[in-house]
């Protein structure tokens, strides 16, 4: 799973470095064998791009390219995918668990296909609660870790405070009010171990910005954990009533999987028709959504998964559009082409809006409307609403 930080440390990397992407899928044929695929790709892609080097750098990218192929000869790679970031002073190694395009880069780290991937695979959470331990575990780029237990342990009530037995030959029974002591001492300590959990969720929730949460266990603990959640939260918590605390996280992530996906696809079908069907306060289309994002008028901007076009990009203000006028509507200066993959979660990051990348039947749809769309912030809304008054 990707190391949490690395993703804002990468872009510091001191260059020239190395980036490389790689489907190393071994559920396809044609990676596996004694030369899998992927390193024929890699060395080809690589000798493709060589002649575009700096004769400065020349020597530093024939080394990483033989680190990087050397890395990819000797050990097996049991992933959907990899990224690889090698230069003189960093080496890391990125396995992913789901499917990644095949990219060659030499320069700056080249990020933009990770932060495409962060933002089409949102973080969901899961609990797993039984009456010994609580597991919480986060499910993200289509894998599961666990991150922390608390086991949970009941306080024995000392065998006196129960009260007389009943016998035989007509003894009085006068346990009836100690039991009802006992079993309220539990149902309390219970009650307490769900607000425990209920309070940990709550906070796990918020730093990791998770999508929704599971909580999985007996009826009366998953909904036990869920009513002492704030309201805000209970939105977004999914109570499932199974016993899975026997299993383990291979299990559960199996189990789980499924339940994410389609949950994220009822998701993304909500997103886009709220998007498509409110008609104020919204923009769509590749043209319209890019120009109000670069004006920092835009909360969120939704794309459809693999849309890509060509842009011209300002070398000095940065602005990006797809006029085809090679001179910046904006200063005048001389801009280059760049294309709308690359740039756009650039953009997204630095004018701190957030992306939502959608697939299946949610990315037909906006398809149809051009592709892109976005909601727009309050200062957006007005400043919109007043263009096309007097339009």
């Amino acid at each position: 799973m990707l190391k949490p930080g690395l993703i804002q440390s990468l872009p510091e990397l001191a260059g020239p470095a190395l980036t490389v992407y790689l489907d190393t899928n071994p559920a396809k044929e044609f990676n596996r064998g004694l030369k899998p695929g992927y390193l024929t790709r890699f060395e080809s892609q690589a000798k493709s791009i060589a002649d575009a080097v700096s004769p400065i750098h020349t020597e530093a990218f024939r080394e990483q390219v033989m680190r990087v192929e050397e890395y990819l000869r000797i050990h097996p790679l049991p992933y959907k995918g990899i990224a690889i970031f090698a230069g003189s002073d960093a080496w890391e190694v990125v396995p992913l668990q789901i499917e990644v395009q095949d990219e060659i880069r030499w320069g700056a780290p080249a990020v933009a296909q990770l932060y495409w991937l962060l933002d089409e695979h949102k973080p969901y959470g899961l609990v797993v609660v039984d009456q010994k331990r609580a597991r919480f575990f986060l499910y993200w780029l289509d894998e599961l870790l666990e991150l922390e237990e608390k086991e949970f342990r009941m306080k024995v009530t000392k065998k006196k405070e129960m009260g007389p037995v009943a016998r035989a030959g007509g003894v009085r029974m006068s346990r009836g009010t100690n039991r009802d002591a006992f079993e309220n001492r539990v149902a309390a300590q219970y009650a307490h171990y769900y607000r425990q959990i209920a309070e940990r969720t709550e906070r796990w929730c918020a730093a990791q910005h998770l999508q929704s949460v599971f909580l999985a266990g007996l009826s009366e603990m998953s909904k036990g954990i869920w009513k002492d959640l704030p309201q805000s939260l209970q939105e977004r918590a999914i109570p499932v009533e199974e016993d899975l605390g026997w299993m383990s996280r291979a299990e559960l992530l199996q189990r789980f999987q499924p339940i994410v996906v389609e949950r994220e696809r009822e998701r993304e079908m909500k997103l886009i028709g709220d998007l498509l069907g409110t008609g104020r306060g919204v923009v769509v289309g590749i043209d319209e959504t890019l120009a109000q994002l670069q004006k920092g008028t835009i909360r969120t901007v939704v794309i459809a998964k693999g849309l890509n076009t060509t842009l011209l990009r300002c070398g000095e203000c940065l602005w990006v559009d797809r006029a085809a006028d090679r001179r910046c509507p904006a200063c005048g200066r001389d801009r280059y082409e760049v294309q709308l993959r690359e740039i756009l979660p650039e953009l997204a990051r630095r004018y701190n809006i957030s992306m939502e990348v959608v697939s299946g039947e949610a990315a037909s749809k906006i398809r149809e409307a051009g592709g892109m769309g976005a909601w727009l912030s309050e200062l957006g809304r007005k400043e919109y609403g007043q263009r096309l008054k007097f339009a």
